[in-house]
């Protein structure tokens, strides 16, 4: 391919965006979005910063063949955390992902400079495990692995296990009536994970019941009875249906535990919950993503049968700013 022609993305690149997202996941997977419905989803997240923080690729016939993106996670600790995306055909060079990988740590300088030149940022990128020179690109520009994402599914069997639950708490479908406190009962759990994203009000609906994928039926929250917290979300399970998976499957997309409610068998009840409610809708198999780091979840997931797909990747970040990086 010749030279690229850049222009910042657009809600109306979401179809071509898909098509290379899926060519760029048949090689190299990351966990890209693959459906334009999705892919629309996400630029929408971004808000009203596309101009800025996008960049589209197109070659001499005006194809997609390129995107990157610079994403603001929010702030955890003082330190804000820039989601890095950089996508490429794979017929396109190195020299092509390079000046990707450039233009993506300026503008995430640009956008911590927003914020105040003291402010320090984490950057936080992916690479397939089967590519190591996009890995080398990164570990020679600074950027160190600190883990991997493990991909795993689960075949639904016929007669799931029952549900066991603790009296104190009480199943509920994930609906408007906690939409706040099930989106404060997230970031609180992820509190410690510096790439995770941690939603607005603005962006939370997305990242939840509005998302095109969002199946009802199989998320639920469980909520303590007795009033004594503020926030009676103990626990969170928000699934999507998996439109590129060759078989009906259902993404357990975002699972989680309030840290003063862990290590009482909440995530397990939860997913057998969702086995028994995959059966009855006609799925067939659950799928899942997990930190090699959390060895209890991936622990916890192994002893349910959860297996490893082979489409799992690394995570790499950086920092920019702070005392210790100026």
């Amino acid at each position: 391919m010749k030279a690229l022609t850049w222009i910042p993305a657009t809600p109306a690149d979401a179809v071509p965006l898909a098509a290379l997202f899926r060519q760029a996941e048949a090689i190299t997977p990351v966990g890209l979005d693959q459906r334009a419905e999705n892919v629309r989803t996400r630029l929408a997240g971004l808000g009203p910063d596309l101009t800025r923080h996008t960049r589209v690729g197109l070659d001499g016939e005006g194809t997609v063949a390129a995107y990157a993106e610079v994403a603001n996670m929010g702030v955890a600790d003082g330190v804000l955390r820039i989601r890095l995306t950089a996508v490429a055909h794979p017929e396109l060079g190195g020299d092509v992902r390079a000046e990707l990988h450039r233009w993506l740590v300026d503008r995430a300088e640009q956008l911590r400079r927003a914020g105040g030149t003291a402010q320090a940022a984490m950057l936080g990128t992916r690479c397939a495990e089967n590519d190591p020179a996009g890995c080398r690109l990164l570990t020679e520009n600074g950027f160190t692995l600190v883990r991997h994402e493990r991909d795993l599914v689960l075949a639904v069997p016929e007669l799931p296990p029952a549900v066991g639950l603790p009296a104190s708490l009480a199943l509920e479908p994930v609906d408007e009536r906690h939409q706040e406190l099930a989106r404060l009962a997230h970031n609180e759990t992820y509190a410690q994970s510096p790439s995770a994203l941690r939603p607005d009000q603005r962006t939370w609906p997305q990242h939840a019941i509005a998302h095109p994928q969002f199946l009802p039926d199989l998320s639920c929250l469980l909520l303590a009875q007795g009033g004594r917290d503020e926030n009676p979300v103990a626990a969170f399970l928000f699934a999507l249906a998996d439109d590129d998976a060759d078989e009906p499957t259902a993404i357990l997309h975002c699972l989680g535990t309030r840290p003063s409610w862990r290590r009482r068998g909440l995530a397990t009840a939860m997913i057998l919950r969702a086995l028994h409610r995959a059966r009855s809708s006609g799925f067939r198999r659950l799928r899942l993503q997990v930190s090699d780091t959390n060895k209890p979840a991936l622990a916890l997931y192994q002893r349910i049968g959860f297996t490893e797909s082979g489409r799992g990747y690394a995570v790499l970040m950086r920092q920019l700013g702070g005392p210790t990086a100026e």
